[in-house]
């Protein structure tokens, strides 16, 4: 029975010094590169009541009636990422002939109107207008408010990298 514990105690003894000459394996260190970023995205504006408020702030009332802008939107394609985008704002208390400004926005940013003059019967051409370039369509009257125009004036605006660009000649007088 002696000799049966000696072996016992001498194989243990045996495995343990074989798990304790082990080599230890070191860690292994890998490197993980990234891929390269693309370039940051562009430089987003604020969202469309904001930069409303913002235009009108430093938009004058219109001179020819003397009324200040109303504050909802008539009109737009406003996109705080576009290059270029607008929000169309009537006088307030207009009706449909009243006159209406094209706002425009780099990127949310206000740079100023379509045009000098105000005009009446002014919308967004949304289906030719894109990120960098606005479309007005600049409604002359017919005989009467409800009568078809008597004529369509379509005005392009393209953002040219540091400003707007008018493509078209303005509407008439």
């Amino acid at each position: 029975m002696r000799r049966r514990l000696a072996l016992t105690v001498c194989g243990s003894i045996l495995v343990l010094m074989t798990a304790c000459n082990s080599p230890v394996s070191t860690p292994t260190t890998v490197t993980v590169t990234a891929p390269p970023t693309a370039a940051p995205p562009p430089t987003c504006g604020p969202d469309e009541a904001t930069a409303l408020q913002s235009a009108l702030a430093k938009l004058p009332p219109e001179p020819v009636t003397g009324r200040g802008w109303q504050n909802t939107p008539i009109g737009g394609n406003y996109n705080p990422c576009a290059d270029l985008s607008t929000i169309l704002v009537m006088i307030q208390g207009g009706t449909a002939s009243s006159p209406v400004q094209a706002l425009m926005f780099h990127r949310g940013t206000y740079l100023g109107t379509g045009t000098s003059k105000a005009y009446g019967f002014t919308s967004l051409d949304a289906a030719r207008s894109t990120g960098d370039t606005v479309v007005l369509d600049y409604a002359t009257p017919g005989e009467c408010d409800a009568c078809a125009p008597a004529a369509v004036t379509s005005v392009r605006y393209q953002w040219q990298g540091d400003h707007v660009e008018m493509l078209d000649p303005p509407p008439p007088s």
